[in-house]
């Protein structure tokens, strides 16, 4: 196991503090969490007929998994 001088865990931890409270510290608009785009069942019944069109190892399909990721951790965005 390797160590860190007592100066740069502090700088760590310093760090990592400053990392996890960034958006809380500050009120403006730079740190508001982005809203999904809500889509109507038409269009999502569209998406997923336009996916199941794609041959199955399209690039796409990892894309779209990528994409509903990310759209459920902005639900849990503060």
């Amino acid at each position: 196991m390797w160590r860190l001088p007592g100066g740069e865990i502090r700088a760590l931890v310093i760090i990592a503090v400053f990392s996890l409270i960034g958006c809380s510290a500050q009120r403006d608009a730079s740190c508001k969490c982005p809203k999904p785009v809500a889509y109507d069942e038409a269009t999502l019944k569209k998406i997923s007929q336009a996916l199941r069109a794609l041959p199955s190892d399209s690039v796409l399909h990892q894309a779209m998994e990528d994409y509903e990721s990310e759209r459920d951790d902005l639900r849990f965005c503060q």
